[in-house]
């Protein structure tokens, strides 16, 4: 058991307007890569992935992790691999997460970590604000997985729970959006919607200098993305501050791919160079 795990990060501009890091603490499983610099035509965007020691997540660990983008960085942040929530038969235990993300005027982050599977016996509890000056730019993106579908396990975790909120710089709330999904006792888990689109992925872009129309029109052209096994979704944030996009499929590598095609469309639409390879 980890009862405080904790990751701050504070990235700024250097006097050659590349975005660097100012300031960092982790305590133990976490790490931090190194910034790679993936973007030839555009290197101030730092590129950054967080590593987990650790085999995943257990019963009663608790992650907290804090974000801050100083004025015109420029941030793609993963993470090195899936994570795995690991079963908690203990019916009072869980594992959670709290993730407090700042960023400031002119800054862009892309955060698309990759899936979290929610192993037999899981129970698992995120919670992330975030807070936006309205000249900035967002892409948020997670991939649920409800089980070792390999192994024929599907929908056998406890609970998961997941609250996302996003504020102005002067706290007002802009969108909140909360999941709840209840495994072993859902009752619709055997619908034939969800055994053949197990797979669930949620998409927010808050992009001010991108035309939300145009973007809109882009990314549901499924046959454009190579996409046409998807489900997708989207709607308007409020006061067409954005969009948001659900996802269900049967396979996480299509998810991804769309995911990446989603992106270069936003990255296109800002006249930023489009996402390069990014190795895992």
């Amino acid at each position: 058991m980890r009862e405080r795990d904790t990751l701050e990060l504070r990235l700024q501009c250097d006097r050659l307007g590349q975005t660097t890091i100012a300031h960092q603490y982790m305590t133990y499983p976490l790490r931090m890569s190194g910034i790679f610099r993936l973007d030839l035509v555009e290197p101030n965007c730092a590129y950054l992935y967080l590593i987990n020691t650790s085999p995943g997540l257990l019963a009663q660990d608790r992650f907290t992790l804090a974000l801050n983008l100083e004025a015109d960085t420029s941030m793609y942040f993963t993470d090195q691999a899936a994570t795995k929530v690991h079963a908690m038969p203990q019916t009072e235990t869980k594992a959670t997460t709290s993730w407090k993300i700042a960023v400031g005027v002119g800054a862009s982050l892309e955060l698309v970590p990759e899936p979290v599977i929610l192993f037999a016996d899981a129970a698992f509890e995120q919670t992330t604000q975030i807070t936006l000056h309205p000249q900035a730019a967002l892409f948020w993106s997670e991939i649920l997985i409800p089980g070792r579908l390999a192994r024929g396990e599907y929908y056998d975790f406890r609970h998961y729970h997941n609250c996302l909120e996003i504020y102005s710089h002067q706290g007002e709330l802009w969108f909140r959006d909360a999941i709840r999904l209840v495994g072993k006792d859902n009752p619709f888990k055997q619908h034939d919607l969800f055994i053949a689109e197990p797979i669930l992925a949620n998409l927010i872009m808050i992009q001010p200098q991108t035309d939300l129309a145009k973007l809109k029109q882009t990314i549901a052209n499924l046959t454009a993305a190579d996409c046409k096994e998807l489900i997708v979704a989207t709607s308007l944030l409020p006061k067409n501050r954005g969009l948001l996009i659900r996802i269900m499929a049967f396979k996480t590598w299509r998810i991804k791919k769309y995911i990446n095609y989603v992106l270069n469309c936003v990255r296109y639409l800002s006249d930023r160079p489009c996402l390069p390879y990014i190795p895992k």
